[in-house]
């Protein structure tokens, strides 16, 4: 009785050790997952925040260089003719003095980090580097309103093309429509450039002619024959304009000439060409 009541204890005891046991690693098991997920969301938070430090742009130091040649190195996959291009048209689009900080953000593209690109933008005609080191559009022709164009066309009696002077200033096509409804400037389309040219029209040869020359002028009757024109030309001692450019004889081609039909007299006609047929002796009769 006494081995069995000593069996019954033993296994209580046991029974009760195996539930503590449990309980414990039940309060274990909830403390692990939760350091592991802490960990984790601390490992993503510690990768973005270093993704987002090396994304940003370093203000000084050595970082600020590094930052620069890795734009160098991007900027050399876009072609030097296409980054010099992307800078003429934003300062021809603004007109106004930018620093190389300033064309950086507005076109993506570093001026003094790129040794090739900055040789581009010194050489080229349309950009005017600035005392102060800034970069500004440079036309042909510098003007700000119409009458200076007007000043300039006067300079130009032989005429200029639209595209010499349509970047002078913004809305100078207007004044030039403007200066050609008043009757100043003459446009005249070239049919080889394909663009108009600008003749200015020059007040001063205009002179008053009176009424009696005017009348005088349209009485005089032309002859219409040219030999009495050039027989009166003549008389008055008028020396004929030499021909500048020599005539040109025009070769027609040669016509196709048709061979006509031979026709044969039978009355005069004689077998003289053909001897062999008087080598034997004629026939008697003919069957």
């Amino acid at each position: 009785m006494a081995n069995l009541s000593s069996a019954i204890a033993n296994w209580q005891k046991r029974q009760a050790e195996l539930q503590a046991q449990q309980v414990d690693t039940e309060k274990k098991q909830p403390a692990k997952r939760r350091s592991s997920a802490s960990a984790k969301s601390g490992g993503a938070r510690g990768s973005k925040a270093a993704a987002a430090a090396t994304l940003a742009t370093p203000a000084t130091g050595t970082s600020k260089q590094d930052w620069r040649t890795a734009k160098v190195q991007k900027d050399s996959a876009v072609p030097i003719g296409k980054q010099l291009k992307d800078i003429v048209d934003h300062l021809e689009s603004v007109r106004l003095a930018r620093t190389p900080e300033q064309l950086r953000e507005a076109t993506q593209h570093d001026v003094t980090g790129n040794e090739e690109l900055y040789k581009q933008v010194r050489s080229n005609p349309k950009i005017h580097l600035t005392a102060d080191g800034k970069y500004e559009y440079k036309p042909e022709h510098e003007l700000r309103n119409a009458d200076e164009l007007l000043t300039l066309l006067l300079r130009h009696p032989q005429g200029m093309l639209a595209g010499q002077i349509k970047d002078a200033y913004k809305g100078i096509l207007d004044d030039v429509k403007k200066l050609k409804d008043d009757g100043k400037v003459w446009c005249i389309f070239n049919a080889e450039r394909k663009e108009e040219v600008f003749f200015p029209r020059d007040s001063k040869p205009q002179v008053a002619i009176s009424q009696d020359l005017v009348d005088f002028w349209h009485n005089i009757k032309v002859p219409e024959d040219p030999a009495v024109v050039i027989e009166e030309l003549q008389k008055a001692k008028l020396p004929a304009a030499a021909r500048k450019v020599a005539r040109k004889r025009v070769t027609l081609p040669p016509k196709e000439r048709k061979r006509g039909r031979r026709t044969v007299n039978m009355a005069t006609a004689t077998n003289q060409h053909m001897p062999e047929l008087f080598v034997a002796p004629p026939p008697h009769q003919i069957d």
